[in-house]
């Protein structure tokens, strides 16, 4: 409920009270597994419960497989939570107190796991996106990610148990020094700096609302009438950059003449630059989805390959072994390759990169391309898949977080929403709906400013976490060294 749509962002403070609390009673170990099991199908079933929708009816799945398919990425997600769980009952058989001192930390390794463990990476639903309308709790991501974030959400939870289960207020008051140096901080970065700009530039973003399974009247309206009236109507407005979603697109750039030669002869009248989404084939049998930026003269000055792969929605992982035996499942599954390289682009003195569609989740990827030089963050997307579901939002949310991490301004466009302008404290200065068909025109100005986070990346989250397990490791061990030569004297 933390979560959009409902986005109860205060709830998520309390929200693992009960399970902390039922973890330091010392249930047995088949009671602990049993607790993990509803604690994961309240989390992430209720955060993906929207994917059985995209399943049936995107993939031609029936109702049933649909849900078994939910279940196993349930639990899946879920075995990789297991840490957290085993850790913290683990040291509370022994000492409560810093099995409490120790859970954030245990909890960031989960998180920190499915970022770069799971099957390519799976960071949907992290506990910090929960606050992402707190703006305040927010700003310190540009220290530690996201992670962070969900750092600090589990520790209140932590220090509410600990009041409760120690009967004690030190925790209630360690928590609240916390709390109170986050906020100030947060309200600093909010009204008392911004990072150096350089020169602004006019951008507009293009939400088409593209059919996914349109025939080829469709895309022919949609690239031959449509795009191009709003290309014009942004140039009009004075936009030198227009940027077009990620979208299903029959048209190969450089592969389809009329489509290419239009194009040109387009951006070649009205002279400004076109960023778009398009399938690039290299020989042998190499696919790319690919974001191409056309210059003024309407030649390709920019390409970039997408890194960081869909599992099956554009590739299959594990080999062909899954795709021979669930090739019922699969069989519409797209067979891209993954870029190779992470590079910026320059576009009216602006150095800018791309994110395409799934990257936006991945913090690590943000920071590659901040390291590269980009000074403003574009992400394509087509969330059509998700229907009129929370993911959208969701989605949006973290977007939003990359802003923050890097201090870059961040621009969305989206095939049918959410299109938005966010800044470089994450809020959303402008945006399109859901199925909205329109146009955003907005002054981006690109910095060269350097976060904590960009920097280090996740070295302080893994400190924390290294500290919380030589904590486990004392509450085990050294307390029963301690009790042994007590025994002795």
């Amino acid at each position: 409920m933390s979560f959009p749509e409902l986005a109860l962002f205060p709830l998520a403070w309390i929200g693992l009270v009960p399970y902390l609390y039922f973890l330091l009673n010392m249930p047995s170990w088949p009671v602990v597994l049993l607790g993990h099991g509803i604690l994961v199908l309240a989390y992430f079933g209720g955060v993906l419960y929207w994917i059985p929708d995209v399943l049936v009816l995107y993939g031609g799945i029936n109702w049933l497989v649909a849900w078994v398919l939910l279940l196993l990425l349930v639990l899946l997600l879920g075995l990789f939570l297991l840490p957290f769980s085993l850790m913290v009952r683990w040291t509370a058989g022994k000492s409560p107190r810093l099995a409490l001192l120790s859970a954030p930390g245990f909890w960031i390794v989960t998180e920190l796991c499915r970022n770069y463990w799971m099957v390519n990476g799976f960071p949907w639903a992290l506990l910090g996106y929960t606050q992402y309308p707190y703006s305040w709790i927010t700003q310190i991501a540009d220290i530690g990610g996201v992670y962070l974030v969900s750092l600090l959400v589990v520790a209140g939870n932590c220090a509410l148990v600990g009041m409760l289960f120690l009967n004690s207020l030190r925790p209630i008051v360690l928590f609240g020094i916390l709390f109170v140096i986050s906020n100030v901080y947060g309200a600093y970065r909010t009204y008392m700096w911004a990072p150096v700009e350089g020169t602004p530039i006019n951008v507009a973003l293009v939400q088409p609302n593209i059919e996914l399974f349109g025939n080829s009247e469709h895309y022919a309206s949609k690239y031959f009438e449509t795009l191009p009236d709003y290309y014009r109507r942004a140039v009009a407005e004075g936009a030198g950059w227009v940027i077009f979603p990620e979208a299903p697109n029959p048209y190969r750039y450089e592969k389809d003449f009329y489509f290419r030669e239009f194009w040109q002869r387009e951006i070649g009248i009205h002279r400004a630059s076109l960023l778009l989404n398009s399938t690039v084939f290299e020989e042998p049998s190499s696919y790319f989805n690919s974001v191409l930026l056309l210059d003024s003269g309407g030649e390709p000055s920019y390409r970039y390959d997408k890194t960081h792969l869909v599992p099956f929605g554009e590739y299959i992982p594990f080999g062909g072994w899954v795709r021979r035996w669930f090739e019922p499942l699969v069989q519409e599954v797209g067979e891209f390759t993954p870029g190779k390289r992470i590079q910026s682009g320059t576009v009216m003195g602006v150095s800018f990169a791309t994110l395409i569609c799934f990257e936006g989740i991945f913090p690590e990827l943000s920071r590659a391309f901040v390291d590269k030089g980009a000074q403003v963050l574009v992400n394509i997307t087509n969330d059509t898949w998700y229907g009129r579901s929370a993911a959208p939002r969701q989605h949006l949310q973290m977007a939003a977080f990359r802003a923050v991490e890097n201090r870059k301004p961040y621009l969305r466009c989206a095939n049918s929403g959410y299109s938005a302008v966010i800044n470089h404290l994450g809020k959303i200065e402008q945006s399109l709906g859901l199925f909205e068909e329109g146009l955003l025109i907005t002054r981006v100005a690109g910095n060269n400013y350097r976060t904590v986070y960009s920097y280090t990346g996740d070295l302080l989250n893994i400190s924390i976490s290294i500290v919380a397990f030589v904590l486990a490791l004392v509450a085990r061990f050294g307390r029963s060294r301690s009790q042994k030569l007590k025994r002795r004297r």
